[in-house]
């Protein structure tokens, strides 16, 4: 199958602008659009509006904790690869759903260069399910023989 590679989206989503500052440079060389926000809403809207492969949101944020962002996304767009920030893993770490796959938990501060290994890997098994899914679909105009 030959699809045209597109760049990826990525939305990156904390209540501190610093953290949103870090992440657009520990993703600047990577083949992203990146787009940052510091409100779940914003995010849970280009998610349900746009193409997005990958959600990264802080767990500790006013009005929406960052499991039930995840759990809102997953629900509006299951092949969106995410990934929960923390500087508290110990408060993620029994949440139901996480660590489902396309699902990742990374500790603050992070080592820039497994974040951009975990997203690459993350996006690597949504495109590989995305064939999968486009190869078990019938073919439009396609007839089956009869023998």
């Amino acid at each position: 199958m030959n699809r045209m590679i597109e760049r990826h989206c990525v939305v990156c989503v904390d209540d501190e602008p610093a953290i949103l500052a870090a992440l657009r440079r520990s993703l600047r060389r990577d083949p992203y659009d990146v787009l940052t926000t510091v409100s779940a809403g914003d995010a849970l809207r280009w998610v349900c509006t746009r193409e997005v492969s990958l959600v990264i949101t802080d767990q500790r944020m006013p009005g929406m904790q960052g499991t039930e962002l995840l759990a809102e996304v997953s629900r509006c767009s299951p092949s969106t690869a995410r990934i929960i920030l923390t500087a508290y893993p110990g408060d993620t770490a029994a949440t139901p759903g996480l660590g489902r796959r396309l699902e990742v938990m990374i500790s603050k501060p992070w080592d820039v260069g497994m974040l951009r290994g975990t997203i690459r890997g993350l996006l690597r098994e949504r495109e590989m399910d995305e064939c999968q899914e486009d190869a078990a679909k019938p073919r439009s105009g396609s007839k089956e023989e009869t023998p």
